[in-house]
C-alpha cells in the first residue's frame, strides 16, 4: 500500500500539502554570484542537498518539472530546468532520502504506457512506495522530440485518459502478492496472480501484462496541471491533484468549488482531488515594509495607459476595447458568474474577474490592479507573514496545499514559512 497516494475517498488532510519545484533552490541566487554558482543546476549534488532540507522541514514531494527540447531565446535567462532526466534525477533524490515523495513528469505525447509504468514502477521500488508522478499531454513550443504530434489538439484529453487506464492496467497487472517467495514450494512468483491487459483502444494496443513488479499495490499519486474545463474534468476523473495557476484568493477558491462539483460528478469523493497552485515566495527583512500580497491596490500612476494596453493583450475577451483610462469600470467588463467565466476562458479569467468585483473602480484602477498578476501567487513580507498567509489561503478554503516554485531564502523557508503554513510552528 502505498501510504503517500490519496485515497479516492479520503477526508481532506488537516494540514496543506507542500510540493517543492525542483527548480526552486537553483533560481534562488544570481547565477552570476559565487553563491548562485555554488547551486549548480549541472550538479546532481545541488539537487540531493535540496531534497534532504526539504524532507527534514516537512515538505511532501520534491516536484521536477520537464520541457523536452530547446528555447533557444531563453538560453540565457538563467538556470535550465531539464539539466537532468525526470525519472533519474528521483531514483537518485529518492536514494538519498527516506520520506519525502518524488514526483517526476511524464509527457503522455511522446511515451507508451508500458514504459512509463514500468520506469514509475523502477523509480517506486527504487523509493520504497514514494513515488509519485506529473502527467502532462503537452508541451511548450520549441521541443525537439524528434517525432510527430499524430493527436490532434482536441483529442489529447481522450488520449491522456487512455494512457493512464493503460498504465493503471499494467501497474495492478503485477500484484505485490505475486512475489511469494516460496522456498519450500520452489516457487519464486506466482505466475497465476499475473494478468494479461488485453486493451485494444483508439491510442493504444496493450495485450502483455508490466515486466518490471511495483512495489505499491496503488498507483502512485497523480498530479496534472491544467486551466480549462475539460482538463478539470479530466482530473476529476484520473487524478489526486490539480496544479493551476491562481494568483488571488477568491480566484483560487472559485476554482476549488468548481473543481469540487466535477469530482463529485465524476462519482468521487469532493475531497479526493486536491488543488495545489503554484506559488512564488520572496523573503523581505522584518525592517523591509509591510507585507504584500498578490492582490495589492497600486496608486494611480502614470502608467495606467501601459498597464491597459497590457491588460487588454492579455485578456482579449475582457470588454475594454474604447474606453479611456479615467473611464468608470463598466459592470459588464466580463461575466459576473465565475462559472461562465471558467467555462468559457479557463482559469486565467478568473482573477479578472475577481479584481472586476471591486465597486466604484476606473479602467486605470483596474487595468493596474490586474496588470501586475501572474500566472501564480506571489507572496512577498516577512517570513512569518507569508507562512500564516498561505495559511489563510489554506483555511479559508482557496487551496488544498501549495507547489512553491520560485522565490528566496530556501532555508528561510524551510525554518520558517514552512512551520507557520503546515501549523507546527
Amino acid at each position: 500500500m502505498n501510504e503517500f497516494r490519496q485515497d479516492l475517498n479520503a477526508p481532506r488532510p488537516a494540514t496543506p500539502t507542500v510540493l517543492l519545484n525542483s527548480q526552486y533552490l537553483t533560481s534562488s541566487h544570481d547565477w552570476r554570484s559565487a553563491e548562485g554558482r555554488a547551486h549548480s543546476p549541472f550538479e546532481v549534488a545541488t539537487f540531493v542537498r535540496q531534497a534532504q532540507q526539504a524532507e527534514a522541514a516537512g515538505f511532501h514531494a520534491i516536484f521536477q518539472a520537464d520541457f523536452s527540447g530547446v528555447v533557444r531565446e531563453r538560453l540565457r535567462d538563467g538556470p535550465p530546468l531539464s539539466a537532468f532526466e525526470p525519472f533519474q534525477l528521483s531514483a537518485l533524490v529518492a536514494s538519498a532520502t527516506s520520506r519525502i515523495a518524488v514526483m517526476p513528469t511524464v509527457s503522455t505525447l511522446y511515451t507508451h504506457p508500458f514504459t512509463f509504468a514500468r520506469n514509475l514502477a523502477s523509480l517506486d521500488r527504487i523509493a520504497g512506495g514514494r513515488a509519485w508522478v506529473n502527467v502532462v499531454s503537452s508541451f511548450r513550443d520549441g521541443t525537439a522530440i524528434g517525432m510527430k504530434r499524430d493527436v490532434p489538439a482536441g483529442q489529447r484529453h481522450l488520449q491522456t485518459e487512455e494512457f493512464l487506464h493503460v498504465a493503471r492496467r499494467l501497474w495492478a497487472s503485477w500484484p505485490p502478492k505475486a512475489n511469494v517467495l516460496d522456498v519450500a514450494g520452489g516457487r519464486f512468483v506466482d505466475g497465476e496472480l499475473i494478468a494479461d491487459v488485453d486493451h485494444i483502444g483508439e491510442f493504444y494496443e496493450q495485450h502483455g501484462p508490466i515486466d518490471t513488479a511495483p512495489y505499491s499495490s496503488d498507483f502512485p499519486f497523480t498530479l496534472q496541471a491544467t486551466s480549462s474545463l475539460e482538463g478539470l474534468r479530466l482530473a476529476a476523473r484520473t487524478a489526486d491533484a490539480v496544479f493551476a495557476g491562481t494568483p488571488t484568493l477568491a480566484a483560487a477558491r472559485e476554482l476549488r468549488r468548481i473543481l469540487r462539483r466535477e469530482v463529485r460528478r465524476a462519482g468521487r469523493d469532493e475531497d479526493s482531488v486536491a488543488l495545489l497552485p503554484g506559488a512564488f515566495i520572496h523573503v523581505l527583512d522584518p525592517g523591509a515594509g509591510p507585507a504584500t500580497w498578490t492582490r495589492r491596490q497600486p496608486p494611480r500612476t502614470p502608467f495606467a495607459d501601459a498597464a491597459l494596453a497590457q491588460v487588454r493583450s492579455r485578456f482579449p475577451a475582457l470588454r475594454l476595447h474604447g474606453l479611456r483610462p479615467s473611464d468608470p469600470l463598466p459592470e459588464d467588463v466580463i461575466d459576473d458568474d465565475p462559472d461562465v467565466v471558467f467555462a468559457r476562458f479557463g482559469s486565467r479569467y478568473l482573477p479578472a474577474w475577481d479584481v472586476a468585483r471591486t465597486p466604484g473602480q476606473s479602467v486605470a484602477d483596474f487595468a493596474l490592479a490586474v496588470a501586475p498578476l501572474g500566472e501564480h501567487a506571489q507572496f512577498a513580507g516577512t517570513a512569518e507573514q507569508i507562512g500564516d498567509e498561505l495559511r489563510r489561503w489554506y483555511d479559508e478554503g482557496g487551496v488544498d496545499g501549495f507547489q512553491l516554485i520560485l522565490g528566496n531564502e530556501f532555508t528561510t523557508v524551510c525554518d520558517r514559512v514552512l512551520p507557520r503554513l503546515l501549523g507546527v510552528a
